[in-house]
C-alpha cells in the first residue's frame, strides 16, 4: 500500500534546486504547509525563493534540526546524501523520508512509469523511450534527472505515462516506488565522490527494482554481469550487442523478440553505444505494448540529444564530435569503441571524481592519435594515460582545439569526450560543450 503525501501538516523538503523547488511547489498544491532549507546563504538563492509558493518557511545557510519541528514528511532533493545530519536526526526522531522522484511517484501512482537507470546513456533512452510511446499515440511526460524535475511533471499533468531518469542519488532512498518498466543500462565509476565505492554505487542504482512485481518488467544489460545479476521479482527482459537476449544485435540487424526491429544503417544515432541504448529503449517500450513497427520509425528520426556524441562541425574531412555528458571513464570508454584504430584526437579531463583512468588504456592505444588534456586533473590523467598515446597537456578547452586543429589529419575526428565533471572550468557540461562546438566551428577566439 502506498501512503498518501496529499494533504499532510508539514513538509520539509531539503535542497532548493530544481527538484527540490518542484517538491515544494508539488506539496503546496497537495494541502501542506510546506518548509524548506538549503546549505546555501539566502543571496545566492534569489532565483529558487522568487519560485517558491506563498507562505513556505525558509531556512538558509545550512540545515538546522529546528526545521523538523512538527514535520510529518522530508522530502530530499537529490544533491542532498542521505547520511547527512539533518536526515539522521529526522530518522531519530522517526520522520520519514523519501526521495524528490518518489515524493511525485506517490502522487500518481497508477501512471505507467518506465524509470531509466545506469551509469551512461540515460538520458538518450530516457527520450528515445518516450518518443516511441509518443509515436504510438500516447501522451507521455518525460524528465526527472533529466530536464523537468517529476514533481513539476506532476503539477503540469495532461500525460497518462511517464519516463523518468533515475540517478543513483535518487534511487538510494526509495521506499516504496514501483516502476511498471524499469530500464538498468550499464555500470561503470562514477560518482565515486559521493559513493564510498563501486559496490554502494551499484545497490542504490539496484534500489530502482526493489518494489517491483511479477507482472512488471526489468530490462537489464545481459553483457555487463553485475546489471544481469540484478536482484527484481519482475520478469526479466534481457538486451544484449553480443549474444543472445530477448532484444540483440544479430549482424547488422537490431532484434526485438527474433523479429528484424532496424538494420544499423537505417539509424539516425551513431555509435555502438547506442545500439545498445535502441534495443534498451525497444524492450521498455514493447513492455507497454508498442509494436515493433512503431518503435522502427523513431529510430530512423530520432537523432539523439545535445552534447551527446553528435558531430558539431565537419570541415576538411575532419569532424568535431561533441560528447561533453560523457563524465565517466565508461561513457568515454563507450564512445571511443565505435572508432577506427589511431583516429581519434581526444579531449579528456577536467574533475576526475576518484575515478581508475587506467581502465581506459586498452581503448586509448587502439583508438586516439593524440590525448589533449584539460582540467584541474588534467596532468593525473596523464600519468595514467601517457603510456597509450602522445599526450599535450593543454590547461583549458581553447588551448586544447587550438592544438588539436594544428595536428589533426583528414579523414581523423576531433572527439570531445573528457570522462569528468566539468565544474573547474565551466558551470555544467552544457556549456562545456557549446563552448567546444563554438571553437570547433571557429565562432570565437576563446571561452569561456
Amino acid at each position: 500500500m502506498v501512503v498518501s503525501v496529499q494533504g499532510l501538516s508539514r513538509v520539509l523538503v531539503v535542497g532548493l534546486g530544481r527538484s527540490g523547488l518542484a517538491a515544494a511547489r508539488l506539496a503546496a498544491a497537495g494541502g501542506s504547509e510546506v518548509w524548506v532549507t538549503d546549505r546555501r546563504p539566502e543571496n545566492e538563492l534569489a532565483e529558487a525563493t522568487d519560485g517558491l509558493p506563498d507562505g513556505v518557511r525558509t531556512f538558509f545557510g545550512g540545515h538546522p534540526e529546528s526545521s523538523l519541528s512538527g514535520v510529518e514528511l522530508v522530502v530530499v532533493s537529490p544533491g542532498v546524501p542521505p547520511a547527512a545530519p539533518l536526515l539522521e536526526a529526522a530518522r531519530g526522531l522517526g520522520i520519514p523520508i523519501v526521495a524528490e522522484v518518489e515524493f511525485a511517484w506517490r502522487h500518481r501512482p497508477e501512471a505507467p512509469l518506465v524509470a531509466v537507470t545506469g551509469s551512461n546513456g540515460k538520458s538518450t533512452v530516457t527520450e528515445l523511450t518516450a518518443q516511441m510511446l509518443r509515436d504510438e499515440g500516447r501522451a507521455v511526460a518525460a524528465g526527472g534527472n533529466l530536464g523537468t524535475a517529476a514533481s513539476q511533471l506532476v503539477l503540469e499533468g495532461g500525460w497518462e505515462s511517464w519516463v523518468l531518469e533515475v540517478s543513483s542519488f535518487q534511487a538510494e532512498l526509495l521506499t516504496a516506488m514501483r516502476p511498471r518498466v524499469a530500464v538498468f543500462l550499464n555500470l561503470s565509476q562514477d560518482h565515486l565522490e559521493r559513493h564510498p565505492d563501486l559496490d554502494d554505487y551499484l545497490e542504490a542504482k539496484r534500489r530502482l527494482f526493489a518494489f517491483q512485481r511479477a507482472e512488471d518488467t526489468a530490462v537489464l544489460n545481459a553483457d555487463d554481469p553485475a546489471v544481469a545479476n540484478t536482484p527484481t521479482a519482475a520478469r526479466r527482459w534481457m538486451f544484449s550487442l553480443v549474444g543472445p537476449g530477448d532484444a540483440r544485435l544479430e549482424g547488422e540487424d537490431l532484434l526485438v523478440d527474433d523479429e528484424v526491429l532496424i538494420t544499423v544503417r537505417e539509424m539516425a544515432l551513431s555509435g555502438a553505444h547506442n545500439l545498445a541504448n535502441a534495443l534498451a529503449a525497444a524492450l521498455a517500450a514493447a513492455a507497454l505494448g508498442t509494436p515493433v513497427d512503431r518503435m522502427a520509425g523513431t529510430l530512423r528520426r530520432f537523432e539523439g540529444l545535445v552534447h551527446r556524441h553528435r558531430t558539431v562541425h565537419e570541415a576538411d574531412s575532419v569532424r568535431w564530435v561533441d560528447d561533453s555528458k560523457a563524465t565517466n571513464v565508461g561513457a568515454t570508454l563507450a564512445a571511443l569503441r565505435g572508432y577506427p584504430d589511431r583516429s581519434v584526437h581526444l579531449i579528456l579531463g577536467g574533475q576526475a571524481k576518484g575515478q581508475d583512468f587506467s581502465v581506459l588504456l586498452p581503448e586509448v592505444r587502439r583508438a586516439v592519435a593524440r590525448l589533449y588534456l584539460i582540467g584541474v586533473d588534467g596532468p593525473a590523467i596523464g600519468t595514467a594515460l601517457g603510456e597509450a598515446a602522445p599526450v599535450e597537456d593543454c590547461g583549458d578547452l581553447t588551448a586544447a582545439v587550438g592544438r588539436a586543429r594544428q595536428t589533426v589529419e583528414p579523414g581523423q575526428w576531433v572527439l570531445l569526450a573528457p570522462a569528468c565533471a566539468s565544474f573547474d572550468q565551466f558551470s555544467d557540461f552544457a556549456e562545456r560543450g557549446d563552448c567546444f562546438a563554438a571553437l570547433a566551428r571557429e565562432q570565437v577566439a576563446t571561452c569561456p
